[in-house]
């Protein structure tokens, strides 16, 4: 839930801050940044919960929560620095990888500090929902508006503008 609650309040503050400006995709990658620093910082305090969170076939556990770890760091301060396209694509490549562990800890219930199945069960979801707002927020997918409608734009992952 922390994560979801740091986007929305990031979001809010980061958009009432750069409010004269038209597009939100700042305050979004700002937001997002937030959420991959508390995620990333917490993979090196809070490693055992973690740690229990990866499914038992793959070796290493623990190596693989620093490694991630480092992985969000470096996200949260690409998303700041080098906004581009291809970071989009890569943090949805990285959500969706991630996503195995979030389903094996939902259903063994174990990791992220014992808390219960519909917590675990929620940050499913919630996957979906920042590897939506990773597109969005670096331009590798936005709506656009013509006469009468609405459409996805997707963007190649080799575009260098945001």
């Amino acid at each position: 839930m922390a994560p979801l609650l740091t986007l929305i309040a990031t979001f809010a503050v980061a958009s009432f801050v750069t409010r004269r400006s038209p597009d939100h995709r700042r305050a979004g990658r700002v937001a997002l940044a937030a959420v991959f620093l508390l995620t990333g910082v917490a993979h090196f305090v809070n490693t055992g919960a973690l740690a229990a969170m990866v499914p038992p076939v793959l070796p290493g556990a623990v190596a693989i929560i620093y490694v991630t770890g480092g992985l969000e760091l470096a996200i949260a301060a690409a998303l700041v620095i080098r906004p581009a396209p291809w970071l989009g694509w890569a943090l949805a490549v990285f959500l969706v990888v991630l996503l195995p562990a979030n389903i094996y800890s939902a259903v063994a219930e174990v990791g992220v500090g014992g808390h219960g199945a519909l917590y675990l069960l929620f940050r499913i979801p919630l996957q979906l929902v920042f590897i939506g707002w990773s597109l969005a927020c670096t331009g590798a997918a936005r709506w656009t508006q013509g006469p009468g409608r609405s459409t996805l734009e997707w963007r190649s992952p080799l575009a260098t503008q945001s």
